[in-house]
């Protein structure tokens, strides 16, 4: 009631009373998270997901919460010398370490494979962004390749979450891959 009152300041302070006393209820942990990425405190969030799993390692909310922090703060940081570029890298290979995790505690976990699959789309992206010129050939069948296994992850999540947002990842990959056609109808409104 709090939140939608606009009163975040005593939400979090109610929030945080009840951590207190329940240090180790998950779903208060989970909670706390979403109501910390709610109000855009991305850093103090990526704090509170660790220290969650520091109570436990193998929870799986936790753990893809903290991926998905690590890969957004990754693709905040403007590489404008070497040592937020080695920053950047270090984020996105935490997020990948973290989706790797999720997978390892639940091979099913489609929010996971999801994430693995975009950040290897997204890596097709940055081959994609040099000049045609300036692309060799070995980058444009690293692309391809990219394109290529993201879309086959992209593939076996929608057998399990036929969600709008696998679509659309589907769709990009196609257009990385110049398939313009698969892409539309990838993105395309489905009939029910």
């Amino acid at each position: 009631m709090l939140i939608t009152a606009n009163r975040s300041n005593d939400a979090n302070t109610l929030l945080k009373q009840a951590l207190d006393s329940r240090v180790d209820d998950l779903n208060l942990r989970a909670y706390y998270t979403h109501f910390l990425l709610n109000s855009n405190l991305h850093q103090h969030a990526l704090k509170f997901v660790h220290a969650t799993l520091q109570i436990n390692k193998t929870d799986l909310y936790g753990t893809c919460a903290a991926a998905w922090l690590h890969y957004h703060l990754a693709r905040e940081i403007r590489s404008t010398n070497e040592e937020l570029t080695k920053e950047k890298r270090r984020k996105f290979r935490g997020a990948a370490e973290f989706y790797d995790k999720a997978l390892s505690l639940d091979p099913g976990c489609s929010v996971a494979a999801q994430g693995l699959a975009i950040m290897v789309a997204e890596d097709a992206l940055v081959m994609m962004s040099l000049k045609p010129s300036s692309a060799t050939v070995e980058e444009e069948d690293t692309r391809m390749k990219n394109t290529r296994d993201a879309l086959d992850v992209f593939a076996k999540i929608r057998e399990v979450m036929a969600d709008g947002s696998v679509y659309t990842n589907m769709g990009h990959c196609y257009y990385m891959r110049d398939e313009y056609e698969r892409a539309i109808e990838s993105v395309s409104p489905r009939p029910h």
